[in-house]
């Protein structure tokens, strides 16, 4: 999905997809435009890193899944630089109850050979180990292949 979002959301044009297992009202970053619970997670989320141009034009996306920790439900969502994808990547974790997101930047080398990780509101919390996990799992695809091996909550 390619989709360019107005410039008015902090010039970031992350939007991501909804799958099936989700409603149709399930909350996604496509709705930064008309969700200020989100836009102001997002936002937190960025703080003062300074986010890469190719956020301000249309990227690709998967859809959304779901993964859990820390005793709540996450959104994890995936979006990339498009015509680019191996290079530029950022995936997204949110609670929409506790109105957090932490997130994760990729850039890789020409060659693939290097990776470097910009991770975006991650603190010494639950999500400093297991939101990372995930978050690197949405990036690698593993999310998706694997969407209900993402349960960190103990029964």
């Amino acid at each position: 999905m390619l989709v360019k979002m107005p410039a008015g959301i902090a010039g970031f044009a992350i939007v991501l997809g909804l799958a099936p297992a989700f409603a149709e009202d399930a909350p996604t970053l496509a709705d930064l435009s008309k969700d200020a619970a989100l836009t102001a997670a997002f936002e937190a989320m960025a703080g003062e890193t300074p986010m890469p141009d190719w956020l301000e034009q249309p990227i690709v996306t998967t859809p959304t899944t779901k993964a859990s920790f820390d005793g709540k439900s996450w959104l994890v969502m995936y979006g990339c630089k498009q015509h680019d994808c191996a290079a530029h990547r950022i995936a997204v974790i949110y609670s929409p109850e506790a109105g957090k997101m932490h997130g994760v930047l990729s850039d890789t080398s020409e060659n693939g050979d290097e990776e470097a990780l910009r991770w975006l509101n991650i603190g010494g919390g639950p999500e400093s180990i297991d939101g990372r996990t995930i978050l690197y799992a949405a990036l690698t695809g593993s999310i998706a292949n694997h969407p209900g091996d993402f349960d960190y909550n103990p029964d």
